[in-house]
């Protein structure tokens, strides 16, 4: 893959995606922090629960820049689809990750006298539900097209949350600050990453016959001249 090619179709990518939806997430989260217990310094517990909240709420917009409304421009790029969909995914990973980390520089600005927050462990988990929510519309853009690929999305993070509510104590992966297992539980966050990685890059990859049927239609055409 050569890099000139990869440049040249940055700029229509940018044109490409659809950033509304995780440009109002950014300023909610950050809102959100700013209201919890207004007038007064925050405690840790309401800090980290608004703070999971905002990495699910963004990690659900995740999936509406993996839907390319410009496909037939940005296609006829010589730069293949895994590119431009690791490209797209780079972009909102970068976008969610500043906005979530501006939620957790007021949260920790407001934190009440005490320990700091677990901004850390905290960002394994914003980061895997990121993570989630792009796997799933990943995987629904290879046969769904427009913007219900991307509520795929956001369904997919929706489930994991839910269910991961019902499992065992030992199981439960959102442990309270200062719980004994807080170390653990996180070290099980970043393995578990490995799982959404592998869908991307599996949904990710070029569509079966994609480069093949563009020489098909190209072929005709040269015979007709």
């Amino acid at each position: 893959m050569r890099l000139r090619p990869l440049l040249q179709v940055v700029r229509p990518l940018v044109r490409a995606i659809d950033w509304l939806p995780a440009a109002l997430a950014v300023p909610l989260g950050v809102t959100l922090v700013a209201l919890v217990s207004p007038g007064k310094d925050i405690d840790p517990l309401p800090a980290v629960l608004v703070l999971r909240l905002i990495a699910l709420l963004m990690a659900s917009t995740g999936g509406f820049a993996l839907v390319d409304a410009m496909a037939q421009s940005t296609g006829a790029v010589p730069v293949a689809r895994w590119a431009r969909q690791w490209l797209r995914t780079l972009m909102i990973s970068v976008l969610l990750a500043a906005g979530w980390g501006a939620a957790a520089a007021v949260a920790s600005l407001r934190l009440a006298d005490g320990p700091p927050l677990p901004v850390a462990g905290l960002a394994a988990e914003a980061a895997m539900c990121a993570l989630c929510g792009l796997a799933g519309a990943a995987v629904a853009v290879r046969r769904v097209a427009g913007r219900p690929a991307a509520l795929a999305g956001a369904a997919t993070i929706g489930a994991a949350a839910v269910a991961t509510l019902f499992l065992p104590g030992d199981l439960w992966p959102w442990p309270l600050p200062g719980a004994a297992n807080w170390e653990a539980v996180h070290q099980g966050w970043l393995v578990a990453m490995a799982v959404p990685l592998v869908v991307l890059l599996a949904a990710h990859r070029d569509l079966r016959g994609g480069r093949a049927g563009l020489r098909s239609r190209r072929e005709p055409a040269a015979r007709t001249r």
